[in-house]
Formats: C-alpha cells, structure tokens, sequence
C-alpha cells in the first residue's frame, strides 16, 4: 500500500474513532434519560454503559489528535 493509502486508511480509522464514541455516548444519554434516577443506580447496567462511554472517548486518543490525522490525511496530497 503506498502512503497516501495508509494516509486514507488512518483517517478512516480516526473517522470512525471520533463517530464511534460519540454515537455511544448518545445513545447511553438517551437511555439515561428515559430510565431517569433508576438509570444512576449501580445494579442497573445503564449506569456502566453511561459512564464507559464518557471514557471512550479518551482512550483511543483525544478527537482533536483523530481531526489532525484526518486533515494531515487532506492536506498531504495537496502538498501542504
């Protein structure tokens, strides 16, 4: 693969790492919302899902790191 494909294969991947995360986080929000004060409870498994979800979105690097490879990926062929 030459390296404008590694180049495109890392933004999609840093693509899907920024959508990913934010997608669960809504989702489990809304969950949250609908289950209301039961949804804080430990025994209720939407109180792990809320919260690993907040976490998520830091563990495969932060969005800002995922958007400077997406526009690193841009730029690159323009010569930028």
């Amino acid at each position: 693969m030459d390296k404008l494909g590694v180049d495109a294969a890392r933004a999609d991947i840093s693509m899907l790492k920024i959508v990913a995360p934010k997608m669960c986080e809504d989702v489990s929000s809304r969950a949250m919302q609908i289950f209301g004060g039961m949804g804080l409870m430990e025994e209720m498994p939407i109180q792990r899902f809320w919260r690993d979800s907040r976490l998520e979105r830091i563990w495969d690097g932060t969005s800002e790191i995922q958007r400077h490879i997406i526009t690193r990926s841009i730029l690159r062929p323009l010569g930028a």
